[in-house]
């Protein structure tokens, strides 16, 4: 009898999914990350919330980058409301709890939010970077600020469209590799592409990157880029003719322009910072699974057995 036989009699006859000696099993680990995610939770809902509430309730901030602001907070709340609390339940018991509706609607939500946020903070790069190009032209109205967020959602709902299309409940033993999930009858949510072939699949993760990812962080690059060279290298007409008013200028504008450099490059680096690790492990999870863990690899985003 091999380990993998010993392991599947194991699970079904207590039928939990994690291993005893494993970390996920530790119950002070266990209570540190549902401590984290509680607090990413109510930090992300009150302040995304108070955003909203701002925005929509004084006149004077619907501006149109308030507006995108805006966009950008309720994608974040449906990310917290949908997301955070299913996902890190899910993988820290090893199967999901929650039912065949949810798990489509929370794989969705979660791609369709990223895309929504991602293309948000493009509009905002490029709303500054025309301001700053061409000030004497007019800023785009807030109507058609309002037509490019409806267009954002539409292009986002329809582009990530598979991940709810293929994301489906699996507890098959060939395709999980064990069949203590068949025998507990407990499942797994995940994006399964064996139908159509994993090589759909493995090309739908690489256009959804290239969307989602390689495109916005190019135009943010692009856009910011542009505006620091003109804001520290170019002297605005009708500025500063003398000496004595060239010091008082600079010293006037350089903690501006700091600041104003600092938040847009602060918004550019977390997103490309913060979306490498995901994008690089979405990319390679079959093979860093197969390393450490017990994975299929016709299973797209893979739920990993330790």
């Amino acid at each position: 009898m091999d380990a993998n036989t010993t392991r599947n009699e194991s699970f079904s006859l207590d039928c939990e999914l994690v291993n005893p000696n494993s970390t996920l099993a530790n119950v002070y680990f266990l209570s540190a990350v549902y401590s984290m995610y509680a607090i990413i939770f109510v930090v992300a809902l009150i302040g995304n919330s108070f955003v909203c509430y701002i925005v929509l309730s004084s006149p004077p901030m619907r501006t149109v980058t308030n507006f995108f602001i805006l966009n950008l907070a309720i994608g974040d709340v449906l990310i917290t409301l949908l997301c955070v609390p299913f996902t890190s339940v899910s993988l820290l018991m090893q199967y999901w709890p929650f039912g065949g509706i949810l798990c489509p609607v929370v794989n969705y939500s979660q791609a369709l939010s990223v895309f929504v946020s991602a293309y948000t903070l493009v509009a905002i790069s490029i709303d500054k970077y025309m301001i700053i190009m061409w000030p004497l032209k007019p800023r785009i109205s807030k109507r058609f600020a309002t037509y490019i967020i409806a267009l954002v959602w539409l292009i986002a709902g329809i582009t990530v469209l598979p991940s709810a299309t293929f994301t489906t409940l699996i507890n098959d033993e060939n395709i999980l590799g064990t069949s203590a999930y068949e025998q507990c009858d407990k499942y797994i949510c995940a994006e399964e592409y064996s139908k159509v072939g994993q090589e759909y699949g493995d090309l739908y993760t690489k256009v959804l990157m290239f969307l989602q990812y390689v495109i916005p962080s190019l135009v943010l690059l692009f856009t910011y880029t542009s505006i620091g060279v003109v804001i520290w290298c170019h002297r605005i007409p009708g500025e500063a003719e003398n000496s004595r008013d060239q010091r008082i200028a600079k010293n006037k504008t350089k903690v501006g322009d700091k600041g104003f450099l600092l938040a847009l490059e602060t918004n550019h680096s977390d997103f490309i910072a913060g979306w490498i690790p995901f994008r690089i492990g979405i990319l390679h999870v079959r093979q860093i699974c197969n390393g450490i863990f017990k994975c299929d690899p016709t299973i797209h985003k893979t739920h990993c057995l330790k």
